[in-house]
This record gives C-alpha cells, sequence and structure tokens, in this order.
C-alpha cells in the first residue's frame, strides 16, 4: 500500500528520454500537418522548395516539448531549437528564392563576413557575460534538474 502511496521520482536520464520521446512525438505531429497541407495542395509549392519546413518544424518540436515536461524553457534545448529554427529560415529563404543567389554561391562568396558576423556575435555574448556573470547565458545550470 506504501508502494502505492508514494510518488514515484523520475531519474534525470529518464527524464532525457521523455524529452526525446516527446520531441519526437510534437516534430511527427508538425510534420504530419505539414505533408497533409502538400497533398491536398493547400501549399502551391511542393516538398523540394519546402523541405526547409521540417529542419523549423525540429527547432519547434524541441521547444514545445522542453515546455511540456518541464513547464519552461531550460537552456539546454534553446540553443539547439533556435539553431534548428534560425538555420531552417534561411535555407527556406534561399529555397524559395527570396535571394537571387544559390546558397553555395553565397557561402563561398560571403564567407568572410559570416565569420566575422559569428566573432562579433561571441565577442558581444562573452562582454555581456562578463557584465551579468551571474545571470547570462547559464541562468542556472538545468542540465541535470530532474524537478518540474
Amino acid at each position: 500500500m506504501e508502494n502505492l502511496e508514494r510518488k514515484k521520482k523520475v531519474s534525470p536520464a529518464g527524464l532525457r528520454k521523455r524529452s526525446l520521446y516527446i520531441a519526437l512525438g510534437f516534430m511527427l505531429v508538425f510534420d504530419s500537418i505539414f505533408f497533409a497541407l502538400l497533398n491536398i495542395e493547400l501549399l502551391h509549392l511542393n516538398l523540394k522548395e519546402l523541405w526547409p519546413v521540417i529542419v523549423i518544424n525540429a527547432g519547434l518540436a524541441f521547444l514545445v516539448s522542453d515546455l511540456f515536461i518541464y513547464k519552461k524553457i531550460r537552456a539546454v534545448f534553446l540553443f539547439p531549437s533556435v539553431a534548428l529554427f534560425v538555420l531552417g529560415i534561411i535555407f527556406l529563404l534561399f529555397s524559395l528564392h527570396v535571394f537571387h543567389i544559390s546558397f553555395a554561391k553565397f557561402i563561398s562568396v560571403f564567407w568572410p563576413i559570416v565569420l566575422f558576423v559569428l566573432g562579433i556575435l561571441l565577442i558581444l555574448v562573452y562582454g555581456v557575460q562578463r557584465i551579468n556573470s551571474e545571470e547570462f547565458p547559464y541562468i542556472k545550470d538545468d542540465s541535470s534538474d530532474d524537478s518540474f
């Protein structure tokens, strides 16, 4: 009887496994909605042009699964979800020919500028981290936090 009344504590590894399952579940739901819209021809483009939406869905799935399991956005899931979302948007812009240059040509010509901007961003993050050393970007190391 005591076993039924005691609340079962889940290990951090168990929560990570649950987070992965929930993320994959949300990704399958988002992607199935996307493919259904393609199949009923509500979107007047094909998968060759819209494949980056799958990458965007992956970023959203990580974010939603973190909110679903932990009821908050943790730093562990924030970076990969934002990175996938931003990369998906960039790939989508090139795939829909918003820019009149191919992605390969863009990278081959502008890679020094991309590296420069990334370097400046890293320096800015370091500066902000030194000013707010207790709060940014690691508000709390919650990667092994097993509380909800």
